[in-house]
């Protein structure tokens, strides 16, 4: 769907011919990861583009979901556009 560099980072079973993707790359120069749906190997519409700014925020909410806050931040190194955990 547009990744450039793209890397699959995992993948998530959903049936015998569905599927979650989630994958790390590049969109338009931004660093990104892409959760899709797969349905039969092809990508479907359904699914979330996210820059790594935002990959931070939604993993603290996520953190707060799963009770896990009280383990620390996760924090962005503005340097090279990485996610440290």
């Amino acid at each position: 769907m547009g990744l450039k560099d793209s890397e699959i980072k995992g993948r998530i079973a959903r049936s015998a011919i569905d599927e979650v993707i989630i994958e790390k790359g590049k969109y338009w120069g931004i660093n990104v990861v892409d959760i899709r749906w797969y349905k039969d190997g092809k990508a479907t519409s359904k699914g979330i583009r996210v820059n790594m700014q935002e990959l931070v925020h939604m993993a603290n909410i996520l953190d707060r979901i799963l009770g896990r806050e009280k383990h620390g931040k996760h924090t962005r190194n503005r340097e090279n556009d990485k996610v440290e955990w």
